[in-house]
């Protein structure tokens, strides 16, 4: 894949999953990222580890940020991370360097998922009307 269609891969990929996290409350996953470069474009080593990069760049500039189950805590239930002075670029870097560190595996459910805080409101909104409906079953 050449430089123009890598970066055209690149910004229809971005776009794509901003479209996603706007539709969906649950976000989009690593794993759909990694997918689209390795399945998508038939990426692998570091051509895919630039794809993801970039693409998540994208994400977080959009309005996204990462949330991962490993740092879910009773302090922090969304498990939101943090990666410096979280600018686009830095979140990235933390992202990919964990996924690195772990051999570049394909992501499970639950690793690396990225949203806005308008969806994670919404979310806890939901949960909110549950806790509370359960709570009325139990009168």
């Amino acid at each position: 894949m050449n430089d123009v269609d890598l970066k055209a891969a690149i910004e229809m990929t971005i776009e794509g999953k901003l479209l996603d996290i706007a539709t969906d409350e649950i976000g989009v996953g690593l794993g759909s990222l990694v997918d689209r470069g390795r399945i998508g474009f038939r990426l692998e080593g570091d051509a895919l580890i630039d794809f993801v990069r970039r693409v998540i760049v994208g994400l977080v500039a959009g309005g996204a940020s990462p949330e991962d189950d490993g740092f879910v805590t009773p302090d922090n239930p969304r498990g939101l991370a943090h990666f410096g002075a979280d600018t686009p670029e830095e979140v990235a870097d933390g992202v990919v360097a964990a996924w690195v560190a772990a051999g570049a595996p394909d992501p499970e459910w639950g690793d690396w998922r990225f949203n806005t805080p308008r969806n994670r409101a919404l979310l806890d909104e939901a949960a909110e009307s549950i806790a509370a409906y359960k709570a009325s079953q139990k009168t």
